[in-house]
């Protein structure tokens, strides 16, 4: 049955958003009206953001969304996002229209934290061999890497799991100093490692860079 006011087909996503959000468990899932100008958060399941109806959407939201309807595409899906305190997020935006008329987005934001350090546990203890000594010369660039940065992280003197910001920016200093980011790949292995993203790894870089 055709819907005759554009509002009533946003509205019937409001259940959608309710059962996913629940069912995601470690995710959230937001709709956004598009009708507003500017755009606003009508319903939200889940509780990474504390974002509540009526919240204007991130201009960052705002301005994928222009570049998706640019290029024609109706979703973008699992792609990499990070909260502003650096926590991974894997998402996905599926924009809802009313014939050629966009109506609204939805916004479906997993927390990859815990995956992250479960992977890290599973690389530790079955298959990532980890390098007790250095005195042997690395074999190539990769070796080299994993050897600075498996360095920089012991010279913290815990688990990874037990860091905070400040022993973070510590791994990252040293890893600058030894000009380890001009290593392609460094920042991915470096996330990978401290169970962060690469834009936190790539604030961490510029914070380092300012600082005294």
């Amino acid at each position: 049955m055709p819907f005759h006011d554009s509002s009533v087909l946003l509205q019937s996503y409001i259940p959608v958003v309710t059962a996913v959000g629940k069912t995601l468990g470690a995710g959230e899932i937001i709709l956004y009206d598009f009708k507003q100008n500017p755009p606003i958060l009508i319903a939200r399941e889940g509780g990474i953001t504390s974002r509540e109806p009526g919240t204007v959407a991130s201009q960052l939201l705002q301005d994928m969304v222009s570049e998706m309807t640019e290029k024609g595409e109706t979703m973008r899906v699992n792609y990499e996002s990070a909260t502003k305190s650096g926590k991974p997020l894997k998402s996905t935006t599926v924009l809802i229209h009313y014939g050629d008329e966009l109506q609204g987005a939805l916004c479906v934001n997993v927390d990859m934290s815990a995956m992250n350090m479960l992977q890290h546990f599973i690389d530790q203890f079955t298959g990532k061999e980890r390098i007790n000594g250095h005195d042997e010369m690395p074999q190539d660039t990769q070796e080299f890497l994993n050897i600075m940065i498996l360095k920089g992280i012991e010279s913290i003197g815990k688990p990874v799991c037990y860091f905070d910001k400040k022993d973070n920016l510590e791994v990252v200093r040293f890893l600058n100093g030894n000009n380890i980011f001009s290593i392609k790949g460094s920042t991915d292995t470096l996330a990978g490692e401290l169970n962060v993203s690469r834009y936190t790894i790539y604030n961490y870089i510029e914070e380092v860079k300012n600082s005294p």
